[in-house]
């Protein structure tokens, strides 16, 4: 049988009166007239051809059909509510799962997101590092962190933040204590190159970087390779080499804690970050708080890096 919308919406009205054994308790538990359930159950009783209540000067007594109905009523309402709930809590509260980039995830957002929980007691956000791109249509993520030129189409984008390019290496891999600052100084140290998954408008390497500042030297590049920024990073900490990387990635390692040292001047980097969600999704206030959050916080990280670096 097709279930009608008059039936649903007189369900609220047949379960407060089965329990309550009233028209009038009914009412006033609905917020609505005496009168107003009575045609509902009326109209109820009309939909299904089946009587649901007896009612007599003394009481009001429930049918066998409408005892079988009531329980119906009630579970299916319940179901319903436990469902209500379950939608406010996925928009206003609960986990937002993010896809992030692993380098952005573990040199940027991890360090960060104890300041996020600190401004917003509560709220939990579990991320997914992975650089491969996900589909937000077809995978249960909520948002994700991208580093590209222009935003996916289809896609709710936010841009957060630009980027530098900036050759950087541990203070331990100059021994004499003279720190390279100029093209040619650098041709002479080990350079370590990034092999990314990135698409290849926005890779970054040092051929990009010597000719953005102007040189002709073709860099002497040494091995081994890594396909991931974060870990390039690492590698420059333990001495390595010289390594261009992201400065979004390395604020902390320049900053906080002085394992890295900058040997060369930036570059523009040739992507942004944005933060991009589903439409229907957008205005989610857990969506909604936690980008304007992202946008602040790493424009201020964006800010205080383009400040320090020459």
């Amino acid at each position: 049988m097709f279930v009608s919308p008059a039936i649903l919406s007189a369900l609220p009205a047949f379960d407060a009166v089965a329990r309550l054994r009233s028209f009038g308790a009914a009412g006033e538990a609905l917020n609505i007239s005496q009168s107003a359930v009575s045609h509902r159950i009326k109209h109820l009783e009309e939909q299904l051809d089946v009587r649901l209540i007896r009612r007599t000067t003394r009481a009001l007594e429930l049918t066998p059909e409408g005892l079988r109905f009531a329980d119906a009523a009630r579970q299916a309402l319940a179901e319903m509510e436990g469902a209500l709930y379950d939608l406010k809590q996925d928009k206003d509260e609960g986990m937002i799962i993010l896809s992030a980039l692993a380098s952005l995830a573990a040199k940027w957002l991890v360090p960060h997101l104890v300041e996020f929980y600190r401004a917003y007691p509560g709220s939990q956000v579990s991320v997914m590092a992975q650089d491969a791109l996900v589909d937000l249509s077809r995978e249960p993520v909520d948002a994700g962190l991208r580093y590209s030129r222009t935003p996916q189409p289809g896609l709710h984008a936010t841009h957060l933040c630009k980027d530098w390019l900036v050759p950087i290496a541990s203070p331990r891999l100059f021994k004499d204590g003279k720190i390279p600052t100029t093209p040619e100084d650098l041709a002479r140290f080990p350079l370590m190159s990034y092999t990314a998954s990135l698409p290849f408008d926005i890779a970054y390497s040092w051929k990009y970087w010597f000719e953005q500042m102007g040189s002709d030297i073709e860099p002497e590049l040494v091995g081994p390779y890594y396909d991931r920024a974060d870990i390039m990073i690492q590698t420059a900490i333990a001495g390595h080499g010289i390594v261009l990387g992201r400065a979004m990635l390395m604020e902390k390692d320049l900053f906080d804690q002085g394992l890295l040292v900058q040997v060369g001047p930036k570059v523009r980097a040739q992507a942004s970050y944005y933060f991009v969600t589903l439409p229907d999704k957008a205005r989610w206030p857990k969506i909604v708080i936690f980008r304007e959050w992202l946008q602040q916080t790493m424009g201020e990280s964006y800010a205080r890096i383009s400040e320090f670096l020459y």
